[in-house]
């Protein structure tokens, strides 16, 4: 009989919250900030490809993308964590280690209730 491995969190949060934060964050910082898909890049340190895909919703989940803006804590988090990014007081990796761990326990949390 063969036993199917469960994933890791680690895998789940690669595979479907962090794009999700992305994208949010890029559509932040460029309606919010004005920064240009170059500019965009360059703070979260991804290529300018990659911003096109996460603005195009090609690199991430529309379920987690759509719960992200869905509740106004989140969006107020992810402008804070946009303007630090700006203002290069943050490392990029750092944002979204930290943003990735408070919502994914935030909605591990709600979905257990």
């Amino acid at each position: 009989m063969v036993q199917y491995v469960k994933k890791p969190l680690c895998e789940l949060k690669v595979r479907y919250m962090l794009p999700a934060i992305r994208t949010a964050l890029v559509a932040i910082l460029e309606k919010e900030f004005g920064l240009s898909i170059y500019q965009i890049a360059k703070v979260l340190g991804v290529t300018p490809a990659a911003i096109c895909n996460y603005k195009s919703r090609r690199r991430s989940s529309k379920k987690v993308y759509e719960e992200l803006l869905s509740r106004e804590d989140y969006v107020a988090e992810l402008r804070r964590w946009a303007k630090k990014l700006v203002e290069g007081s943050v490392d990029a990796g750092d944002a979204l280690c930290i943003l990735c761990r408070r919502i994914y326990v935030d909605l591990e949390e709600a979905t257990a209730r």
